[in-house]
């Protein structure tokens, strides 16, 4: 099997391990029941996963070129199914909090940034392709996990699920690790190149593009934690409530399939003053609440917007900064990815207390989006390739 091959199937494999993160609601009930704790002070572990994840993509890049490729895939395994492990052997709050929370949450983030410098190593013609399948597959996996884990865990503690999980998440390190036997390691790249990027690391691109990434992100996490929600306040069925996920997770996927081929066909400037304009449409469509197709169709252009951002953001810091500087670059942007994990569900959570509906909270959703906009207008027309940087 060709060098490459090999390298698509690794990255394929991780993110189909790591996207295991979207089972956390699947197994948040149980976790309620035989911890025999609040659903508030379970959800903690998700939010500290969530900052460990953060953490591990800001910071994957230097380890990724500091240690052996072998030795990262055993640091990212070995801690993704180590984390499941602790808690499946021995069940207690403080071993969910330390395996899921920290363990776990950093190998997913690791995960992601390897599955992301693999992707970078394919073809100038084809990489952003394949950046956004990787996205895709992210995706993907969380849905199709979903749907299995009722099948897989019927009848068993969660407990004993994690502990299955960690099992084969050491199958699926394995499997990466035979994959890339014999694969080099990752370079920086000159020294002198590196330094001329690191001193334009935090530009003032380096800010814009970040802050659209948080929006982008924000309105997708808000829906990710509050769609079924909103659509229930709308007045819907529990059965039509339901179509929410769906829409969302496969205009996702859809999304992170066509962002990166926008991204090269459009400057930063039009593409992120469009791709907020089609947050901004989504969340009106939400707030007009005309009808279960304008609902449905709302969630679904920001699913899309979701999962574009996933893939265009990588190709953008490669055109800019440069293909060896994706993982360093990207990782740090990943701070808009947790902040808004954070801020999106709580401030939804927030403003439904207070109005006892979704209109402040998609209100000032509208305002992020309308804030970020026109933040993104003040791009530079030229900024189409790495020698426009300022």
């Amino acid at each position: 099997m060709r060098t490459n091959a090999k390298a698509f199937l690794a990255a394929v494999t991780t993110m189909l391990a790591m996207g295991i993160i979207y089972l956390w609601g699947v197994f948040l009930l149980g976790l309620e029941q035989e911890l025999q704790l609040s659903r508030a002070t379970v959800s903690i572990v998700s939010s500290l996963a969530l900052v460990s994840f953060t953490l591990a993509m800001s910071a994957h890049g230097r380890i990724l070129n500091a240690i052996p490729l072998q030795a990262y895939v055993a640091l990212t395994f070995g801690l993704a199914a180590g984390g499941h492990l602790l808690f499946g052997l021995a069940p207690t709050y403080v071993t969910l909090l330390v395996g899921y929370g920290v363990m776990f949450g950093a190998g997913a983030g690791f995960g992601y940034g390897l599955a992301l410098a693999l992707a970078t190593r394919t073809g100038d013609a084809s990489r952003s392709l394949v950046i956004g399948v990787i996205a895709a597959v992210f995706a993907l996996s969380g849905v199709l996990l979903a749907l299995a884990a009722p099948i897989l865990f019927v009848g068993q503690t969660t407990a004993a699920a994690f502990a299955k999980i960690g099992f084969a998440l050491l199958v699926a390190g394995v499997l990466v690790a035979t994959l890339l036997a014999g694969a080099p390691g990752f370079e920086t790249g000159s020294a002198a190149a590196a330094s001329r990027r690191e001193d334009r690391l935090f530009s003032s691109l380096f800010v814009k593009i970040s802050v659209a990434f948080f929006v982008f992100n924000y309105v997708g996490l808000m829906l990710v934690a509050h769609g079924v929600g909103m659509l229930d306040a709308a007045g819907l069925s529990r059965e039509t409530a339901s179509l929410g996920p769906v829409a969302l997770n496969l205009s996702y996927i859809i999304g992170s399939l066509a962002g990166g081929r926008i991204a090269e066909a459009l400057s930063a400037r039009v593409l992120l003053v469009a791709v907020n304009a089609l947050a901004a449409l989504g969340v009106l469509l939400l707030l007009g609440a005309s009808s279960v197709v304008a609902l449905v169709g709302g969630i679904a252009l920001i699913g899309f917007v979701f999962g574009s951002a996933a893939a265009f953001t990588p190709v953008l810091v490669g055109r800019f900064w440069g293909v060896e500087r994706i993982n360093r670059v990207y990782g740090l942007m990943m701070f808009g990815y947790g902040a808004a994990g954070i801020l999106a569900p709580w401030a939804s959570a927030a403003l439904f207390s207070v109005a006892g509906d979704y209109t402040l909270a998609l209100w000032l959703a509208l305002a992020i989006c309308v804030a970020g906009g026109a933040l993104s207008t003040t791009l530079a027309a030229a900024h189409r390739n790495r020698s426009a940087l300022a």
